[in-house]
């Protein structure tokens, strides 16, 4: 593959990382509240093309933490007096940080690869978690 491919290739994949991140801060500030604010049977982790950022392997994995966060939403639901609910939660809660903690070193290895211009302000994101 050419060297300019794939500078065109990655220019077209920062172009669009840097319009949806303002999209996905948005949308994660909205869960965020509707997390807050929401009795767990009434949450919604419902996947939504407007987190599209168009390069696959992303896409791929936030729709996985989609799934993860779907599914500590049921679990969740599950009544408190069930005693495997704890367990349940906490298999689903680890499941979540480490899938949260591989995603975030995928996506700085690939902002680090295109020299993604706001890669030292995403990462201290990353780090606050």
């Amino acid at each position: 593959v050419d060297a300019a491919v794939l500078g065109s290739q990655a220019a077209k994949e920062l172009r669009g990382m840097r319009r949806l991140v303002v999209e996905l801060a948005v949308e994660a500030s909205k869960m965020a509240r509707q997390i807050l604010g929401t009795p767990p049977d009434q949450l919604n982790f419902a996947w939504k093309d407007i987190f599209l950022i168009n390069i696959a392997t992303v896409d791929h994995q936030h729709r996985r933490l989609f799934t993860i966060l779907s599914t500590l939403a049921q679990v969740s639901q599950v009544p408190q007096s069930s005693e495997n609910r704890r367990t349940d939660i906490a298999k689903v809660l680890k499941s979540l940080l480490e899938y949260v903690l591989f995603h975030f070193l995928a996506e700085e290895v690939l902002m680090k690869r295109v020299d993604y211009p706001q890669f030292k302000q995403h990462r201290v994101i990353h780090q606050a978690f």
